[in-house]
């Protein structure tokens, strides 16, 4: 996750450059921003941005950090306060939804230039994806305890659970030149995922004879 070194007046200039690059990604995408075009916003100096990051995939590997963070630490809020098992997994989907939305936005880069991306951010990308397994199991295991979901290895099934997430996303995303959904397309993706998570949640519900 995000890597702070800096503290004080420091720290307080780093989190100012993250929230503006991360609006200016948003805005933008990762193609078309410059850290020149970041600086300005900033009413700083580029030489005073290098200070921080070496160049603009290295900022936007920090704000995607930031990103996942911040999605961990609301999902932890939210499901802290919850008790019932299938509340606390559609809430975590919907937040989850919400999140994905924020990263399309932020992540609006040619999917050709995908690949391009792997060897920055990919243990960033694995680091995420055990949080959420993490997550879901533990979900799952309070499903169980209350006699609620029937499910012999939480683990595995959370595991496949977040692939097949994944993978109603990859069906969205296939052969567009973007990695950008609009707003008819995303309700689509909305759906299927509640449409899958229901059905998910019934087959939780019985037990193997």
């Amino acid at each position: 996750m995000v890597s702070i070194t800096h503290s004080g007046e420091n720290l307080f200039r780093l989190n100012q450059i993250l929230n503006a690059a991360q609006k200016h990604f948003g805005r933008y995408g990762l193609e078309k921003s410059t850290m020149r075009e970041i600086a300005s916003d900033l009413s700083i100096s580029k030489g005073a941005l290098y200070y921080y990051f070496s160049d603009k995939e290295q900022l936007y590997k920090a704000v995607v950090e930031k990103e996942q963070e911040e999605f961990i630490q609301l999902v932890t809020e939210k499901l802290t306060v919850m008790s019932d098992p299938k509340e606390m997994l559609l809430e975590y989907i919907e937040i989850r939804m919400k999140h994905f939305r924020t990263m399309l936005n932020l992540s609006r880069f040619r999917m050709q230039d995908y690949s391009n991306l792997k060897p920055l951010i990919g243990d960033t990308w694995v680091q995420f994806h055990d949080k959420e397994v993490e997550i879901i199991e533990h979900i799952f295991n309070i499903g169980i305890k209350e006699n609620q979901f029937f499910i012999e290895h939480p683990h595995e099934i959370a595991q496949l659970f977040l692939d097949l997430l994944k993978g109603l996303r990859k069906n969205e995303l296939q052969n567009k030149e973007l990695f950008y959904l609009d707003q008819k397309e995303y309700d689509i993706l909305i759906n299927k995922t509640y449409a899958f998570v229901n059905i998910f949640i019934k087959g939780f519900k019985y037990k193997e004879n």
